[in-house]
């Protein structure tokens, strides 16, 4: 009797550990990087007709908790960090390549430049990224947020500051509808961020008549 009791033991103890190798063993979901590309006409070229004045683009930063290549999703008031899919950088990276290409390509009054702690700049944009995930709001959607500040020659005084968001429905929440729900979120952000810029332009050339 003693024996088969020890042998039911050993029995469950074995399935119990056959059963914690299968949970533990499980691999992890595929890694799927997403890409955002907008849609826009290619760069028409500085045509030598009106001077652009020099924009020193200072990289953009983001808020702790979006400082991740992982795509976030809100649900009520908890972000959480998707283990399968992730953009190809992170969102200040993403935004901030898509708002340098735009103002390359569309503002009448400034060109974009590399920022260089040491080098003298007559404008500099500086921001930070304050969202942009997956909303689990009215059936689905991605929003984007971004705060700038304009400032006049090597960040001496700010000229201007400006909040921009924009949001896109989602079908579904897979990967690819993620990624293009990203990109029309962002392709209504740009021509406001160009804008705004474009208003701002005269009071940098002002101060740098003043000066």
């Amino acid at each position: 009797m003693r024996f088969a009791s020890k042998t039911v033991r050993i029995l469950a103890g074995l399935a119990l550990a056959a059963s914690l190798a299968a949970c533990f063993g499980k691999p992890p979901p595929p890694q799927r990087y997403l890409r955002v590309e907008l849609e826009q006409a290619p760069c028409p070229g500085d045509t030598g007709e009106q001077h652009r004045l020099p924009l020193g683009f200072k990289g953009l930063t983001a808020m702790e908790n979006l400082d991740r290549t992982a795509v976030l999703t809100a649900r009520d008031r908890v972000l959480t960090a998707s283990l399968e899919y992730y953009w190809e950088g992170p969102p200040q990276d993403v935004v901030g390549r898509a708002l340098r290409q735009a103002v390359e390509c569309r503002s009448a009054t400034l060109t974009p430049v590399d920022y260089q702690p040491r080098v003298a700049h007559d404008a500099v944009l500086t921001g930070q990224v304050t969202a942009f995930n997956v909303e689990e709001t009215d059936g689905g959607r991605f929003v984007v947020a971004v705060h700038l500040d304009l400032w006049n020659k090597n960040l001496g005084k700010r000229i201007s500051t400006g909040d921009f968001s924009a949001y896109a429905p989602l079908e579904n929440f897979n990967g690819d509808t993620v990624a293009r729900s990203a990109a029309d979120a962002l392709s209504r952000v740009v021509p406001k961020v160009v804008e705004w810029l474009d208003s701002g332009a005269p009071k940098l050339q002002k101060a740098l008549e003043q000066q």
